[in-house]
C-alpha cells in the first residue's frame, strides 16, 4: 500500500465521519440558529425549527459527501 492509497482513504474515512455525524455536529457548533428561513411567516415556530434543523444537517451532509468524492476519485487513480 502505497502513499497515494493512504491518503485516499484517510480522506474517504474523514468525509464519512462527518456525513455519519451530521446531526452531533449541527447541535455541538449550533448551526440551527445560523440557519435563514424566508417563509417563516407562513409556518408554526416548531415547523421553523425542523426545518432550520433539516437544512442544516443536510448541509452538513453535503459538505461531508464533497469532502469524500475526491478520496473516491483518488482510490480509483491509485487501483488503475
Amino acid at each position: 500500500m502505497d502513499l497515494l492509497d493512504i491518503i485516499s482513504l484517510v480522506i474517504l474515512a474523514i468525509g464519512f465521519i462527518t456525513v455519519l455525524s451530521a446531526k452531533v455536529i449541527v447541535k455541538k457548533l449550533n448551526l440551527v440558529e445560523k440557519q435563514i428561513c424566508e417563509h417563516a411567516s407562513e409556518m408554526t415556530e416548531e415547523e421553523v425549527h425542523d426545518y432550520k434543523y433539516n437544512t442544516a444537517v443536510f448541509k452538513t451532509k453535503l459538505i461531508g459527501l464533497a469532502i469524500t468524492v475526491p478520496g473516491l476519485i483518488l482510490l480509483f487513480i491509485s487501483f488503475r
